[in-house]
C-alpha cells in the first residue's frame, strides 16, 4: 500500500497535554453507523499541535477547519469499519518497516522504537494502533475512489532538471563516518548492573591490545545486528539530528573527532557504552543528478526528485479523493456542530 503522509491532521502524531480542570464539552456529534462525540479537549489537542507545527495561532475560523478534518476522520473510520476494511499484522509490519527506512540512515528496531517514544511522544503500542488505523483509512479511500489514482503524473526530465537547478545546494552529503563498534547495552539497568556493563567494556578494551577487533566484537557486543559483521554500525552523518538525539551529543562529538583506523576508548551514549573503530570518513560533497543520495544507496538524486514529485502528485490526488468521499459520507450521516463550544 502506498503511504501518504500528512493527510489526516493528527492521525499519526498526537501529544499529551494537561488541561487542568477544564470541563469537557462536545464540539460535534457524528453518526454514520454509531453516535460519536468529538470533545472540546480533543479539538484543543489538535489545534495545539497545529500551532506547534506552524508556530502560528489558530483563529476561530481555523478551529472550524480543524474540526471539519476531525469529522471527516470519524466518518471515514466508521465507513471503513462498516464495510469490513482490515489491515493484517503482516501488512502492518511491512508498513512500519517502510516507515522506519524513511527515517534516513539504517537504524535498528530498538533505535526506531526510541525515536517513536522521543519524537512522536507516544508509546510503541499507541504508534502501532495509530499506524494500523491510518492504513485502514488509506485503504478505504484508495478503494472507494480508485479512478482518481489511475492517472498520477510522473516528473518529466525537464522538471527534474529544473528542480535540481533550483535546489542544487540542498543535494549534498554531509560529513560522514563509518565505524565498527562493540556495544554494551545499559538501557533499563540499575546502577549495579550498569557498573557490571562498564567493567565488561573495560575488559574488552584490554583485549583489543592483543586481539583483532572483530573477535572482541563477537565475544562482547550486545548489538546482535552487527556483532557477526565485525560490529559494522554503518554510516553516521554529522547533521543527523535524530540519531544525535538517540545517541547523545557526547557520543557524536567523540566519534567525529576520531581519524580513520583509530579505535576509541569507552564512549558513553544514551543507550550504553561503546568502543568504536573508524573504518571510513567522507567529507561533505555536493551531489550530481546521478550520484547516490547516501553512500551504498542505489537511489540517485534523480530518482529521489522523481519520487518526491510522485508523492506530491499522489497527495494531491489523495486529498481530492478524501474531500469527495467525506462529502458523500456527510450526506449519509448526521453531523451536529456545537458552535458555542468552539470558543475557549
Amino acid at each position: 500500500m502506498k503511504r501518504f503522509i500528512g493527510i489526516f491532521l493528527g492521525c499519526l502524531l498526537c501529544s499529551t497535554l494537561t488541561w487542568g480542570q477544564v470541563i469537557d464539552k462536545p464540539v460535534a456529534r457524528v453518526r454514520l453507523t454509531k453516535p460519536e462525540i468529538i470533545t472540546q479537549k480533543q479539538l484543543m489537542r489538535q489545534v495545539e499541535l497545529l500551532e506547534q507545527q506552524t508556530r502560528q495561532s489558530v483563529s476561530p475560523e481555523g478551529r472550524k477547519k480543524v474540526l471539519d478534518l476531525k469529522i471527516g476522520e470519524v466518518l471515514v473510520n466508521q465507513a471503513a469499519a462498516r464495510d469490513n476494511f482490515r489491515v493484517s499484522d503482516a501488512e502492518l509490519a511491512e508498513n512500519i518497516e517502510a516507515y522506519k527506512k524513511s527515517v534516513g540512515a539504517p537504524i535498528s528496531d530498538a533505535q526506531f522504537r526510541l525515536l517513536v517514544q522521543n519524537q512522536l511522544n507516544m508509546t510503541w503500542e499507541e504508534f502501532l494502533s495509530n499506524m494500523r488505523q491510518r492504513m485502514v483509512q488509506e485503504r478505504y479511500i484508495l478503494e472507494k475512489k480508485r479512478s482518481i489514482f489511475t492517472d498520477i503524473k510522473e516528473a518529466t526530465e525537464d522538471q527534474i532538471q529544473e528542480i535540481y537547478n533550483a535546489n542544487a545546494t540542498d543535494f549534498t552529503n554531509p560529513l560522514m563516518v563509518r565505524f565498527n563498534h562493540i556495544f554494551f547495552d545499559t538501557r533499563n539497568l540499575g546502577d549495579a548492573e550498569r557498573n557490571t556493563a562498564l567493567k565488561r567494556a573495560e575488559e574488552a578494551l584490554k583485549e583489543l591490545r592483543t586481539t583483532p577487533f572483530k573477535d572482541v566484537v563477537v565475544k562482547y557486543s550486545d548489538d546482535a545486528g552487527s556483532k557477526y559483521r565485525g560490529g559494522d554500525f554503518g554510516y553516521l552523518a554529522r547533521n543527523d539530528s535524530q540519531r544525535q538525539m538517540l545517541l547523545g551529543k557526547e557520543f557524536f562529538d567523540t566519534v567525529f573527532s576520531l581519524g580513520v583506523n583509530k579505535t576509541s576508548g569507552i564512549i558513553r551514549s544514551n543507550l550504553g557504552f561503546h568502543i568504536v573503530q573508524i573504518t571510513e570518513r567522507r567529507e561533505p560533497k555536493l551531489l550530481g543528478l546521478d550520484d547516490p543520495i547516501f553512500p551504498g544507496s542505489t537511489v540517485t538524486v534523480r530518482q529521489r526528485i522523481k519520487d518526491v514529485v510522485r508523492v506530491q502528485n499522489q497527495q494531491l490526488a489523495f486529498q481530492k479523493a478524501l474531500n469527495e468521499l467525506v462529502e458523500e459520507l456527510k450526506k449519509q450521516a448526521e453531523v451536529i456542530i456545537y458552535e458555542e463550544n468552539l470558543n475557549w
